[in-house]
């Protein structure tokens, strides 16, 4: 995927909602992760019910390259005929959010502890 480092499509730098046919619609978040990361949380299916498909990308080591990566995802469905949402509201931000909880436990529970110490080494 290409970034797109223009100026953001929606009125909200971290929020893009988009609508197909058959009352499709996709709601792109960006959120930041607690680590200085920031993640791409993709949300899709018909607008009166909870999203089905849920994607998320990244991490982003800054907010430029989340914004860049969001801006290229919008544009690609812009181009397969979806439309932009102009000042709308999320309907799946509870759900973003979920997702962002949940990540942030994963890595907390994975993470490593990568310091040195000079006892560990031995002659």
């Amino acid at each position: 995927m290409r970034l797109d480092y223009r100026s953001p499509l929606a009125d909200d730098a971290k929020f893009c909602a988009l609508s197909g046919n058959d009352r499709q619609r996709v709601e792109l978040f960006i959120k930041d992760t607690g680590d200085a990361t920031y993640t791409l949380i993709a949300l899709a299916g018909q607008e009166s019910k909870p999203a089905v498909k849920v994607k998320l990308q990244g991490p982003y080591h800054s907010f430029m390259q989340a914004r860049a990566a969001m801006n290229a995802i919008a544009g690609s469905l812009l181009n397969i005929n979806f439309d932009l949402l102009e000042n709308t509201v999320s309907i799946w931000g509870l759900q973003a959010q979920a997702q962002v909880r949940k990540l942030r436990q994963e890595r907390k529970q994975n993470m490593g502890d990568y310091r040195f110490n000079p006892d560990d080494v031995y002659f």
